[in-house]
C-alpha cells in the first residue's frame, strides 16, 4: 500500500514538472539551439535531478527536445523546412479543431472567447508581450478544446511545444496588432457559425506568424 502511495506522489510530480516546463517552452523560456539548463531547473522547482531528466526524456520522445551538444538536451535550432512543415500542418489540425468548434459552441464558450479577447487587447495596449504570449495561448487553445477531441488536442499541444520557442523571440510590434484582428473576426465568425470564415482568419494567424518568422530566419541566414 505504502508503494503504491509513494509512486503515486513520484508520479504527480513528473507529471507537475513536465507541466511546467511545457509551459516555460511555449513561453519561450529556452531558446533554439541552447541546452535547457537541468541544474537551474531543479533549484527553480526545488526537487532532484531525476523528476526534471524524466519529464525532458518525455519532451526528446515527442520530439519536442532533441540533443544540441553533446549529452545535453535542448530545443532544435529548426531550419526553414522543418517550419514550413510544422506550419502546414498546423494549418490542417487547428483547422478541423475550429470547425468542429464552431459546430459545439455554447454561450459560455463564446463569452469565455470574448473574455480572451479583451486580455488579448490589454496585452497589446500595455505592450505586455508576455501577458499577450499567455493570452494567446489561452485564446486559440480554449478555441480548440471545444472541438471536444482530445487527441486533436494532445496533437496541437505537441505542434506548439516544437515551434513556441522559434515563434516568441520575435520582436513584437504592430503584428501584435494583426493577430488581435484575427483573433476579433475568429470569434466574430463564430458567433456567427461560419465555420468556413473563422477557419480563414485562424489560417491567416498562423501564416502571419510565420512570415514574420520566416523572414526572420532569412535574415540570420544571409
Amino acid at each position: 500500500m505504502f508503494e503504491n502511495q509513494i509512486q503515486s506522489q513520484k508520479d504527480k510530480l513528473n507529471d507537475q514538472i513536465f507541466d511546467h516546463l511545457c509551459t516555460m517552452l511555449r513561453e519561450g523560456e529556452f531558446k533554439p539551439g541552447q541546452a535547457v539548463p537541468v541544474s537551474k531547473i531543479t533549484k527553480a522547482f526545488g526537487v532532484s535531478a531525476m523528476p526534471v531528466r524524466e519529464a525532458l526524456t518525455q519532451l526528446l520522445a515527442i520530439g519536442v527536445l532533441d540533443n544540441v551538444s553533446g549529452r545535453s538536451v535542448g530545443v532544435p535550432a529548426l531550419g526553414l523546412d522543418q517550419l514550413k512543415d510544422l506550419r502546414n500542418v498546423r494549418l490542417e489540425v487547428e483547422s478541423l479543431a475550429t470547425r468542429w468548434a464552431v459546430e459545439n459552441q455554447d454561450q459560455e464558450f463564446l463569452d469565455e472567447m470574448n473574455s480572451l479577447l479583451e486580455k488579448l487587447e490589454n496585452a497589446y495596449q500595455s505592450n505586455d508581450m508576455r501577458a499577450h504570449i499567455k493570452a494567446n495561448f489561452e485564446f486559440h487553445f480554449r478555441l480548440y478544446r471545444q472541438s471536444n477531441s482530445q487527441v486533436l488536442i494532445e496533437v496541437i499541444n505537441t505542434l506548439w511545444l516544437r515551434v513556441s520557442p522559434h515563434l516568441y523571440h520575435l520582436e513584437p510590434g504592430k503584428d501584435l496588432k494583426v493577430s488581435n484582428n484575427h483573433h476579433k473576426k475568429i470569434v466574430q465568425y463564430i458567433m456567427e457559425k461560419n465555420s468556413e470564415s473563422a477557419v480563414a482568419e485562424l489560417r491567416g494567424d498562423i501564416n502571419d506568424a510565420y512570415e514574420i518568422l520566416f523572414s526572420s530566419f532569412n535574415k540570420s541566414s544571409s
